[in-house]
């Protein structure tokens, strides 16, 4: 069966089209500059650039965070996924089981990207918790999608086939921000393009995988723990996602 952006993998159950009561989010907080200029100054030296990034989008702040949600919590699939609530960081943690999952799949590539990084499926998470915790905990629900959203972004990287490199990271970005638009994004990639605005194959690259993820079918209601044991190149077609790098 082919996940489309309109045939969920697991059709959602009666009574996932009903209201989900969910708290009202916490008011966005306001771009703090002082925040921003202490993170730009010791960005060079810092020794974890992927942790200055989260700080830097959380310093700038805005409201992209809370539409991205919103978002996912009218559609029936997120609805779906709300009320359920599968634990997508445990089953990425899960190497054993990755590794029985069929050649080629997304689950394998997957395992494969966090082994030849080092990568543990919580490390993101574990860091967006730090930022959610200084700024006050938020609702189940709200803590639950964060988790989701941030293990997925590595399946992102092997979705669109980016290198971990800094480079591959602006183009994630540029693709992400195309489907969940984000000051903090917004703010990353202008920081980033103030490097490379006499590299014209850079930028146009950036557009390219900011144009691919507004082609693409919306990756946030994902239903990855099916699509883990999906080939890659099936979920790719589905979710018209190519590689981005190349």
């Amino acid at each position: 069966m082919t996940a489309t952006a309109s045939n969920f993998p697991l059709t959602p159950p009666p009574g996932c089209n009903e209201p989900l009561e969910i708290p009202a989010g916490r008011a966005p907080h306001p771009l703090r500059w002082r925040k921003v200029f202490r993170i730009l100054r010791d960005l060079r030296s810092s020794e974890d650039q992927v942790d200055a990034g989260l700080q830097l989008v959380d310093a700038v702040g805005g409201a992209g965070g809370e539409r991205t949600f919103q978002r996912f919590a009218r559609r029936p699939e997120g609805r779906y996924l709300l009320r359920t609530r599968p634990d997508l960081v445990s089953l990425l943690a899960d190497r054993k089981a990755l590794a029985a999952m069929p050649d080629g799949s997304l689950g394998r590539a997957y395992l494969a990207f966090a082994e030849e990084n080092g990568f543990a499926a919580d490390g993101l998470v574990e860091q967006n918790r730090a930022f959610e915790r200084e700024g006050g905990e938020s609702d189940p629900h709200r803590q639950w999608f964060w988790n989701r959203f941030t293990a997925a972004h590595d399946l992102g990287h092997v979705l669109t086939g980016c290198a971990t490199t800094p480079e591959g990271e602006m183009t994630l970005l540029a693709f992400s921000h195309a489907q969940n638009p984000q000051r903090g994004y917004l703010f990353l990639l202008a920081l980033g393009s103030l490097g490379t605005l006499t590299q014209g194959d850079v930028q146009r690259r950036h557009f390219r995988a900011w144009r691919a993820g507004k082609r693409a079918a919306s990756l946030v209601t994902a239903p990855w723990e099916q699509l883990l044991s999906w080939p890659l190149a099936e979920v790719r077609r589905s979710y018209r996602v190519g590689d981005l790098m190349q």
